[in-house]
């Protein structure tokens, strides 16, 4: 096999002066002249051409599917990883390569069956910048490469490469002394304080450690939908000398963690093998996307020009991009002539409790609870993106109506993306009383709030139909988790099977053998209905799941208590808060 040596140099990494002018002062020339040194020189620093750092000691985690609301992380995404990324080094530009084979957390076999997600990804920045999967990244066929990323993912993972790249910010930063400013950083968890130099122009921040001058973190700033105005840091650690020709020697972290508002570690990675200027093979660096079909062209054949907006923040991207989840932007899919609405129980009583979804008619992959009230709807869940959509639906098919309350199931993504959109259009955020101070920060606050106990759930009716939402004492998937139960008002007349009982995850209807939930998670979740009241007449409508009843994901509670093997009793009258009658 042929290969080359790499030739492009870094720029150069010369001393500064300490006039000050225009944004630089003597602090922040002073302190990068430090760390230049505390790294390993500017004589040194010049030499490095490339950069392969190998590991296989990896975990990540994700910040938003947790089960605890607290401040912790505790649900794993990536267990394990074997890994080798690449740098080359140019004044032109940042180029990356990332090899991984990706074992996921059993969380996660919903999506990946296999726990496993190989790929090769080559990243450009620069005036061309583009990312593109050679190999593999392709979750529904390992077989395919993905290609190139769209513009969102291209974002993400280019911004990702230089935040990343050590020896890549240093640079950029000598050549923009005049740029740099000088501050002190607090760290909020440890309390500790770093010398900190911040590039206006690249949102990207260095911190310092105080007396070693060495790279404590790189840090960037960007929008979250939960906590708000955020901080993601790469942090630097366990730095040991590595060895570099001529007697030389580099200070370089063995572990690389990314930690979020200075507590969440949300990735954490062990540097085991680390070579300077390798010998890299020819077309190493360079995009090789799949073969472009007869007659086709861009997506995922062409590149796509980094961009990030208010609408697809890069915490979004990071989240789904991180967990194999991301499909790329919702709206290039589908609007409101995609919902799918109809009423759970056709020519009953209730048609005021509907059911739908926003999506194609084979796959009605996330299922939405719409209860329409004399003064409003009631919905459950807020979705990412979907939720704009059914905003738009109502306000062109329900004239004068809107949605008054939103009940989310849990606090993970999928079923909050969308709440700051209903908040701001005036919907009551409706959740246990855990969770008010987690959703404080949404939309700055600025929204009503109403919570609710184990004790007393949140009830609403009029003259016609009545909702309750039920957050039970025991919860399998998420310690903020509830379901929710709609029906005829109870009294004379009141018929038991026009009862509908939703949930999100821990039931998801489906024919067997082809069960997609587990009956450990189900059965705390059967024994609430029982306390609760709900009759066995009742139909369960899930969130996820596929079946041919519906709109497709709902069945009779009778049958998916049977499937549990969970004896639910047929009698339950006077049983529980949801119907006395």
């Amino acid at each position: 096999m042929k290969f080359r040596s790499v030739t492009l140099l870094l720029p150069t990494l010369a001393k500064g002066t300490n006039g000050a002018s225009s944004g630089n002062n003597a602090s922040s020339s002073e302190l990068l002249d430090q760390v230049i040194d505390a790294v390993g020189g500017v004589g040194t620093l010049d030499q490095i051409e490339g950069l392969t750092v190998q590991s296989s000691l990896f975990r990540s985690r994700t910040l938003s599917q947790s089960y605890s609301l607290s401040d912790s992380v505790d649900v794993l995404v990536g267990r394990a990883a074997n890994q080798s990324i690449s740098f080359q080094f140019a004044s032109g530009g940042l180029k990356q390569r990332v090899d991984r084979e990706l074992f996921y957390d059993d969380y996660w076999r919903f999506a990946h069956t296999s726990n496993k997600l190989e790929f090769t990804l080559v990243v450009q920045t620069g005036p061309n910048a583009s990312a593109c999967f050679n190999k593999g990244g392709n979750v529904d066929d390992p077989s395919v490469p993905f290609g190139y990323a769209d513009s969102y993912l291209t974002d993400y993972l280019v911004h990702s490469a230089q935040q990343t790249a050590l020896f890549d910010v240093l640079a950029r930063f000598n050549t923009s002394r005049s740029l740099l400013q000088y501050s002190i950083t607090h760290n909020n968890a440890s309390l500790v304080d770093y010398p900190t130099l911040r590039h206006p122009e690249l949102n990207l921040e260095l911190l310092v450690n105080n007396g070693t001058w060495l790279p404590y973190a790189v840090r960037s700033t960007e929008n979250h939908w939960i906590y708000a105005l955020s901080t993601s840091d790469i942090v630097f650690s366990n730095y040991a000398p590595v060895n570099f020709g001529q007697s030389r020697t580099i200070q370089y972290p063995r572990r690389v963690q990314t930690v979020y508002n200075d507590l969440y570690i949300v990735e954490d990675v062990v540097n085991e093998n680390i070579t300077f200027n390798p010998q890299y093979e020819d077309n190493f660096f360079t995009a090789a996307p799949p073969e472009v079909p007869a007659g086709v062209s861009g997506d995922p054949y062409s590149p796509h020009p980094p961009h990030t907006d208010n609408e697809y923040s890069r915490s979004e991207v990071h989240e789904f991009y991180e967990s194999g989840l991301w499909f790329g932007p919702f709206g290039q899919f589908y609007n409101t002539s995609s919902v799918k609405m109809a009423p759970v129980f056709p020519g009953g009583s209730v048609p005021q409790i509907m059911n739908f979804f926003i999506g194609s008619e084979d796959d009605p992959s996330y299922v939405q609870l719409l209860v329409e009230f004399d003064d409003g709807f009631v919905i459950t869940e807020s979705p990412p993106h979907r939720t704009r959509i059914i905003l738009q639906w109502i306000q062109e098919n329900k004239p004068g109506k809107k949605i008054t309350h939103v009940f989310p199931s849990h606090h993970h993504r999928d079923h909050t993306g969308g709440l700051g959109d209903l908040l701001a259009a005036g919907a009551k955020l409706v959740v246990p009383e855990i969770a008010k101070d987690y959703y404080s920060k949404v939309n700055d606050g600025n929204f009503e709030i109403e919570t609710y106990s184990v004790d007393k759930p949140f009830l609403k009716k009029d003259g016609n139909v009545q909702f309750m939402s039920v957050w039970p004492d025991e919860r399998t998937h998420a310690s903020d988790w509830v379901f929710a139960i709609a029906g005829p008002v109870c009294g004379a007349g009141y018929n038991r099977s026009e009862v509908v009982i939703f949930n999100a995850d821990v039931v998801n209807p489906s024919p067997e053998p082809k069960i997609s939930w587990d009956t450990a998670e189900a059965r705390p979740f059967f024994t609430s209905a029982v306390r609760q009241g709900v009759p066995i007449e009742a139909t369960l409508i899930g969130a996820h799941g596929h079946t041919p009843h519906g709109l497709g994901t709902q069945d009779s509670l009778a049958n998916l208590a049977n499937i549990a093997g969970f004896s639910y009793p047929k009698d339950l009258s006077g049983t529980g808060s949801w119907c006395q009658t």
